[in-house]
């Protein structure tokens, strides 16, 4: 038995693995009635995922513990970071009554149909672990955590797992009777698993926010003549040949945006590699599309084929 995952005291007592001493002194810790594990292991949401599964083995996980077992980890840090007064529980759905939340322990009661739960093995001991399905999972995020929270988390699992908009917004006609519905379609129609971090997925929101014209994300250039692919940018405005690069080192961002360049876009690196604040950022875009904009109409001939002013070159912005 590896006592470094969470275990019942019951159960090795029985094999005689462990004495009822030995698990009462400093060598283990407790995570709830008859439920252990060895002094000096990390306790993380996957740990208390384990100990919630031994403590209510009919509920599922969900919420952000389940985020994390679908592998939205780094997603779920930074939102944790963010919202430092968010209670750090481990939420567990049940069905039927009876159960109530303890402490680390978020117990919600609630029917779940079997397509809204995953179940495998876990660990060397093969223990049932129960967690609801992706596409479940971002409509609880969704009904607890702010919205631009809650599409970073969507965002992840959409890349991580493949659930899409429509899946999301599908279940949420399911359950179009309970609370926080609305909440999770507005999640659903912001959710794009093309931005691949969390500060990029609160650039692309705060994009929006602003009321700028929605980017493309992680947009391909073309050449028009050719098809072949002359760059990528992390956000992208075709109509006007420009876009951005976020959190890119300066001799990549110069890298990437040369061909794109020479083929008359207008580029800008902003983010600093992740030292800028979202908010500078976002700033920062509206600032170069507005630019942007008043080149685009300067460098334009008027009726008789004369421009105003000599047509500029496209440069990068950093």
């Amino acid at each position: 038995m590896e006592l470094d995952r969470p275990f019942r005291g019951s159960e090795v007592m029985a094999r005689g693995e462990v004495s009822r001493g030995r698990l009462r002194g400093h060598g283990f810790v407790t995570l709830g009635h008859d439920v252990y594990l060895a002094a000096g292991v990390p306790v993380d949401q996957v740990t208390m995922a384990r100990a919630a599964m031994l403590r209510l083995p009919d509920g599922a996980i969900t919420g952000l513990a389940a985020a994390v077992l679908w592998g939205a980890g780094t997603a779920v840090a930074d939102v944790d970071a963010s919202l430092p007064d968010a209670p750090g529980t481990t939420e567990v759905i049940v069905p039927g009554t009876g159960t109530r939340s303890r402490g680390d322990l978020d117990v919600r009661r609630a029917e779940l149909p079997d397509d809204e739960v995953v179940t495998w093995r876990d660990g060397p001991d093969r223990r049932i672990l129960r967690l609801t399905s992706p596409a479940r999972t971002v409509l609880e995020v969704a009904r607890r955590l702010p919205t631009v929270e809650a599409v970073v988390v969507g965002d992840a699992l959409a890349r991580r797992t493949g659930v899409t908009a429509a899946d999301i917004v599908s279940l949420a006609d399911r359950h179009a009777h309970e609370r926080g519905i609305a909440r999770v379609r507005a999640v659903a129609a912001l959710m794009d698993p093309r931005s691949d971090t969390p500060r990029r997925t609160r650039v692309r929101l705060g994009v929006l926010l602003a009321q700028l014209p929605a980017p493309t994300v992680d947009a391909l250039v073309t050449h028009t003549a050719t098809g072949q692919t002359v760059g990528a940018l992390d956000l992208g405005w075709s109509e006007t040949s420009s876009g951005v690069l976020v959190d890119r080192h300066p001799a990549q961002a110069r890298l990437c945006a040369e061909e794109l360049i020479a083929h008359g876009w207008e580029v800008a690196s902003l983010g600093r590699e992740g030292e800028q604040p979202v908010a500078e950022v976002v700033a920062d875009v509206v600032t170069f599309l507005a630019r942007v904009d008043r080149r685009r109409w300067r460098d334009l001939p008027d009726l008789r084929g004369r421009y105003p002013r000599r047509p500029t070159r496209p440069k990068v912005w950093a």
